[in-house]
């Protein structure tokens, strides 16, 4: 038999409190993870950076600094020795000059991207609020690859209006063809994947020291490297490795040349060189401890 007290306790009890403790308590939808959430999550911590605003900010500057350097100081002597083709290919360079400094700045970022979060131990916040981490690598790599492709399209457009009234006073003529557009994605997109490139190296290596060293050393040095190697050597295999590297093929999505190969086929160089730097940081992420 019950007691006097605890019927008197029991009868109190309100209807909704009964139903509180017999029902299972309802999270609503809005607190669920999304990747979604886990983008929008990695943008706050993107833009909130002073060095992503800089870094951008430098790409921009040096990119315009480059074309108007080109349009505005070569002389007028050297454009009548010029061939017509030549003078076709001139607008197309000085507008996407920037294009060979672009790259490197924005591999620093992606590198720096991640990298800072191990520093600082970030990592850690992150992979409680996402147990499965790939969606935190996913999201970050799809935030560093918007922006940095806007950057690049920003700074070739800007480039263009640079250099064709420039240019065209010296007497060449100019025509926006499908070639000088896909030029202008072709640079945005460039910038977009090495971005996301060094990005799995700086998760590869998780140093900044090291993830630049690696990312500008593929970048920037490897070229230099072969061609060294090839000028002192006799070997034709090593002849055409240049033609397969993440900056021969990215150079030329921007309006360059890479011999013997069409445009979508530079594309397929940049985005394998892309996918394996992006897979392997994903695994090494995902086993790794943080």
């Amino acid at each position: 038999m019950p007691s006097r007290r605890t019927r008197s306790n029991t009868a109190r009890r309100s209807p909704d409190e009964h139903r509180s403790r017999n029902t299972p308590a309802y999270h609503s939808r809005y607190g669920h993870l999304t990747f979604a959430r886990v983008v929008r999550s990695e943008w706050i911590k993107f833009r909130s950076l002073r060095s992503t605003f800089w870094t951008y900010a430098i790409v921009l500057l040096l990119g315009l600094g480059i074309t108007a350097l080109i349009a505005f100081t070569i002389p007028e002597t050297v454009l009548s020795q010029m061939s017509a083709a030549e003078r076709g290919r001139l607008i197309l360079s000085a507008a996407t000059g920037g294009i060979l400094i672009g790259q490197l700045i924005v591999a620093v970022l992606g590198v720096l991207a991640i990298s800072g979060e191990y520093s600082t131990g970030m990592i850690r916040s992150s992979f409680a609020a996402v147990p499965r981490r790939t969606p935190v690598f996913f999201a970050k790599a799809l935030v560093l690859f918007v922006c940095s492709f806007i950057v690049g399209l920003v700074t070739t457009i800007a480039g263009y209006a640079i250099a064709i009234p420039a240019l065209t006073g010296k007497g060449l003529t100019f025509e926006f063809t499908a070639g000088t557009m896909w030029a202008i994605l072709g640079a945005g997109l460039y910038l977009g994947l090495v971005s996301v490139f060094a990005l799995g190296l700086g998760t590869i290596l998780r140093s900044a020291a090291g993830g630049i060293a690696a990312a500008l050393g593929v970048v920037f040095l490897l070229p230099i490297i072969l061609n060294i190697v090839n000028g002192l050597t006799n070997i034709d295999w090593l002849k055409d490795v240049p033609k397969y590297l993440i900056s021969t093929a990215g150079q030329a999505l921007a309006g360059g040349t890479n011999a013997d190969f069409l445009p979508y086929q530079n594309v397929l160089i940049v985005v394998a060189w892309t996918a394996v730097s992006f897979v392997a940081g994903a695994i090494i992420m995902k086993r790794r401890d943080a």
